[in-house]
C-alpha cells in the first residue's frame, strides 16, 4: 500500500507532507509500517475535510508544485528522526514555504518543530530520564523522557482551533523533543505540566503547530478529530 501519489488532474485538494527521514523508508520493516501510517492519516484527513488528500515526501514539495496542484492547505507530519540527521539544504524549501505561509498550515508534532526551526526557534529533547525512572512509552528504550499516550492538554488562550473542546481536551502525545522557545511572531495556545509549548499559532498568517498528534484520534478519544475539523473550517475548506 503506497500513499504517495501524483495528481492526475488539477482539482483543488489538501496536501499531507511526510517529513520522515529517508533512512526510515530504506528499512523494509519500518517502511511498511510508515507507509501504512501515512495512508491511515490520508484517509482520515479526506474523511474530515471532504477534500482529496495528496501525500508527498517533503523533498518533492516546492512552491511551484503546490501552486500547480491547487493545494488549499498543508498538513505537515511528525517524524521519529532527530533533526541533526537532516541536512539544512534538504529542509530549505519546506522552511521557505512555512515562512512565506501562502497557504494555511498545520504542523503535527515534528511538523510543529519544523515550523519553529523555520523561524529560528530552538528545539531539543525534553529531558533525560531520572535514575530508575521508566519511560512512559512501553516501546521506547531511549534514555530521553517521552510524553506518550492520550493525555489532557491545558488550553491557555481561547482560539477557534479548540472550539467545542473545553479547557482540557484529551489528545495523543508521542514525543521526546519539544520547542525550547516560542518562535517569533507566534503565541502559545496550550501546554501540559511536562511540556510548556503544546500548541502555537502565528499572529498573522494562518499557521498552527501542535506538539500532540490530533490525527491519532480514536472513537473513544475523538478530540483530535474535532480539532482537525476546526482547522479545516479556519482554512475555508469546511463550511
Amino acid at each position: 500500500m503506497n500513499p504517495y501519489s501524483a495528481p492526475d488532474d488539477f482539482r483543488r485538494m489538501i496536501c499531507y507532507v511526510d517529513i520522515e527521514h529517508e533512512r526510515i523508508l530504506q528499512d523494509p520493516e519500518k517502511r511498511s509500517t510508515h507507509l501504512a501510517q501515512c495512508m491511515d492519516v490520508k484517509l482520515r484527513l479526506e474523511e474530515i475535510s471532504g477534500e482529496a488528500c495528496l501525500v508527498q515526501r517533503y523533498s518533492h514539495v516546492t512552491r511551484q508544485r503546490l501552486s500547480e496542484w491547487g493545494i488549499r492547505a498543508l498538513i505537515i507530519s511528525g517524524n521519529a528522526t532527530d533533526w541533526a540527521e537532516y541536512g539544512e539544504a534538504d529542509l530549505a524549501e519546506m522552511c521557505h514555504i512555512i515562512r512565506a505561509a501562502e497557504l494555511p498550515i498545520l504542523g503535527l508534532c515534528g511538523g510543529c518543530q519544523l515550523i519553529a526551526i523555520a523561524h529560528g526557534a530552538p528545539v531539543g529533547p525534553m529531558r533525560r530520564l531520572d535514575n530508575e525512572e521508566e519511560g512512559a512509552c512501553p516501546d521506547s528504550a531511549a534514555d530521553d523522557f517521552k510524553e506518550w499516550g492520550f493525555l489532557p492538554v491545558r488550553i491557555l488562550k481561547s482560539d477557534p482551533l479548540f472550539d467545542g473542546l473545553g479547557q482540557e481536551p484529551i489528545l495523543f502525545e508521542d514525543h521526546c523533543w519539544e520547542l525550547k522557545e516560542t518562535p517569533p511572531g507566534f503565541e502559545v495556545l496550550a501546554s501540559t505540566d511536562v511540556c510548556r509549548i503544546q500548541a502555537i499559532r502565528h499572529t498573522g498568517p494562518l499557521v498552527y503547530g501542535t506538539q500532540f498528534h490530533p490525527e491519532r484520534y480514536t472513537q473513544e478519544h475523538a478530540d483530535g478529530r474535532k480539532l482537525l475539523a476546526n482547522f479545516f473550517k479556519l482554512a475555508g475548506i469546511l463550511g
